[in-house]
Formats: structure tokens, C-alpha cells, sequence
């Protein structure tokens, strides 16, 4: 494939999914920090139920193309398309192992119906889910600036 269309892979699809997170973690968990535990459930059980299935194509997406187009640079841009696709792996099994179980939870009961432990469970996503964005504002910050190495 050209280097064009792996650069529109990692990048198309790893801004959206970057856009995305920075957004819940900007606004809905601040937000469900303060919902009543009743409200917080269907709020957040609505979010998983478009969100959970996109996100992970999105990002697995963005990290073939940055396999692809880490196999056809070398030096700096290479180096930092490596550390992007290392940061989206641990996202995906991170996202995969710690966060879909608390997810599992919401998704598994009728909406109006708080899982057992649900406070603890939001409070432990929520921690997740920031360390997630960070770790997703640091693996696109190396495939932009990968991608703007000439």
C-alpha cells in the first residue's frame, strides 16, 4: 500500500477515536461523578451501547495503520510510530480486560437497573478511563508528529 493511504488509516480513525475519549473524559465522567447512581446507570449503560462496539474498530484501524506505515519509514518516524502502536496495544488489552468487565456489568441488566457495587464500579472506570486518555493523547501525539516527519 502508498504511504498516503496507511497515513489516512493511522490518522483518520486514531483522531476520531483520540476526539472521542478526550471527550468522555472531558465531560461525561466529570458529569456522572455528580449523577445519582440511578441516573448515572441508564446515562452511562445509553453511552456503552453505541460507543462500546465502535471504539475498539476504530483503534484497531488506526494501529494496522500504523503498523503499515511504521514498515515502510525508518529513523525518528519510525521510532514514534512504533511507541503509538506499544500505547494502542495497551490500550486495546487494557480496555479489554479492565474496563469491559465494569462495562459487562451495565450492559448485562435492563436499563433502570443499577448493577450491584455500581458507585465503586463508576469510580474505577472513571480512574480507567482518564489514565486510557492519556495514554491515547500520548500515542497520538506520536503519530502526528510521526506523520509530520518528512
Amino acid at each position: 500500500m502508498s504511504e498516503e493511504l496507511w497515513t489516512a488509516l493511522v490518522l483518520l480513525p486514531g483522531g476520531i477515536f483520540t476526539g472521542a475519549i478526550s471527550l468522555l473524559a472531558w465531560e461525561r465522567v466529570w458529569l456522572w461523578r455528580r449523577m445519582i447512581i440511578e441516573q448515572y446507570a441508564v446515562d452511562f449503560r445509553r453511552l456503552l451501547k453505541r460507543a462500546d462496539p465502535t471504539m475498539p474498530i476504530l483503534l484497531f484501524i488506526s494501529g494496522v495503520g500504523a503498523v503499515g506505515l511504521a514498515t515502510e519509514s525508518e529513523g525518528t518516524k519510525q521510532t514514534l510510530l512504533w511507541a503509538a502502536v506499544a500505547s494502542q496495544l495497551v490500550i486495546m488489552v487494557g480496555s479489554a480486560t479492565l474496563a469491559e468487565p465494569i462495562n459487562s456489568k451495565f450492559r448485562r441488566v435492563p436499563e433502570g437497573v443499577v448493577p450491584e457495587g455500581a458507585a465503586a464500579l463508576r469510580d474505577r472506570w472513571r480512574r480507567l478511563h482518564l489514565a486510557r486518555t492519556a495514554l491515547t493523547l500520548g500515542a497520538y501525539a506520536c503519530i502526528v508528529v510521526a506523520v509530520a516527519q518528512t
